[in-house]
């Protein structure tokens, strides 16, 4: 195995090492050691997990060993605060998700809840997987009725959009993205062609009139195909790859693999699954042998990404996956490369097209009128994302969590 190393070998932070390890002991429900603890710097630790949104995750670890060093200090007090604070937005997104799924029974509108809502219980324990908002797919023709009941329900509507998701926020910690369809073509026309008719592959959920699910092998591939946009895009946290090992350990033995990578295979995610679901199982297998498996160069290069990305990615790994795209050089741009990626941002070519809106592909007389709604569209949706990308170029700014 060329340029093979462990994960104590590689060059990344200790905090992330130190980060990884607590989530393995969290995982196996095991206590941490204390002469590992006793090395590590909680102040670095616990930004890293709160970065990649597991800080629950690994205080949990931490509690295993009873007392820690680090918990009568400021930091492992405000961990413990995180981390209970964790376990209460759990239970208040899972009453108020309980609700409005019995609203949607009432009114026949059928759904599915999808990623976190679903995962979080296949953890260890009750808080463990911590949740930003809650994702459901829902029949779009209703989609009027939906946003009155979201208003009724006190919440406000911070975007409406029919050919992806309509977002609804509430105080103190609700937030509902309501999904008409599971990949927009705008991000990938294959993968909205894949999942257009989704429902027909639906199973009813056994315990609701109206409720669906994925079958066990659809939500893996599903799972997958989000982490890999993230992934190839500006880049997905510590937690995808914590999901993957979640999943697998709870359904790997009665998954249908062939339907997997054959359907895989038409995502075009084949490689990206395969690579994921081992690299996985090599850091989060064993609390005993963490860092001691040997991974090749591409595994250390794509836990490297993972570490470095943040719970959703940042604005600069977006910026560089684009460079890379676009082919527009290395290193530092000068003003040339700078004019030339805002250039193919604003204008791209048909490559993009065909991939991303292939109808304008086929009917090239129209881009004009499609770049200014796009133009118009970004401006109204996503100007603080523009404001940080275009900081980020131009050397003005760093990352930010999405």
């Amino acid at each position: 195995m060329t340029n093979a190393q462990t994960i104590n070998d590689m060059q990344i932070p200790d905090a992330v090492k130190d980060t990884l390890y607590l989530v393995a002991c969290a995982l196996h429900g095991e206590a941490p050691d204390e002469g590992r603890v006793a090395g590590m710097e909680p102040e670095e630790v616990y930004k890293t997990s709160r970065s990649h949104s597991i800080e629950a995750m690994t205080y949990m670890a931490l509690e295993k060993m009873g007392h820690w060093p680090a918990a009568d200090t400021k930091t492992g007090r405000e961990w413990k605060k995180y981390k209970e604070r964790a376990i209460r937005k759990a239970m208040l997104l899972d009453a108020e998700r309980a609700e409005i799924l019995a609203e949607l029974e009432r009114m026949g509108v059928w759904y599915m809840p999808l990623k976190g809502s679903i995962l979080k219980e296949y953890y260890p324990q009750y808080g463990m997987r911590q949740m930003g908002d809650n994702d459901i797919l829902y029949d779009t023709s209703r989609q009027e009725d939906v946003i009155i009941l979201m208003k009724e329900r006190g919440y406000t509507v911070k975007r409406i959009d029919k050919e992806d998701q309509d977002d609804f926020l509430k105080l103190p910690v609700y937030n509902f993205e309501m999904h008409s369809v599971l990949c927009p073509k705008r991000n990938n026309a294959a993968w909205y062609d894949y999942y257009k008719n989704i429902k027909d592959r639906l199973q009813k959920d056994g315990k609701s009139q109206y409720g669906y699910r994925f079958t066990d092998e659809d939500f893996y591939l599903y799972m997958i195909a989000h982490a890999y946009k993230h992934f190839s895009v500006g880049g997905t946290g510590l937690r995808s790859l914590i999901d993957v090992y979640v999943y697998l350990a709870k359904k790997e033995g009665e998954l249908d693999w062939r339907y997997i990578e054959g359907e895989a295979q038409k995502l075009a995610a084949l490689d990206f699954e395969r690579a994921v679901r081992e690299l996985s199982r090599k850091v989060f297998g064993s609390v005993q042998a963490f860092g001691d498996t040997l991974l090749s160069e591409e595994e250390q290069s794509m836990l490297a990404d993972f570490a470095g990305a943040g719970t959703y990615g940042n604005e600069k790994i977006y910026v560089e996956r684009k460079r890379q795209e676009y082919q527009i050089g290395e290193g530092r741009l000068g003003f040339a490369g700078k004019l030339s990626y805002l250039r193919k941002r604003l204008f791209p070519d048909m490559a993009w097209f065909e991939k991303h809106e292939p109808f304008f592909a086929k009917h090239k007389v129209l881009i004009p009128f499609f770049l200014v709604y796009r133009m118009f569209r970004h401006i109204l949706f996503y100007r603080k994302w523009l404001g940080r990308e275009l900081r980020i170029l131009w050397g003005k700014g760093e990352a930010k969590k999405r």
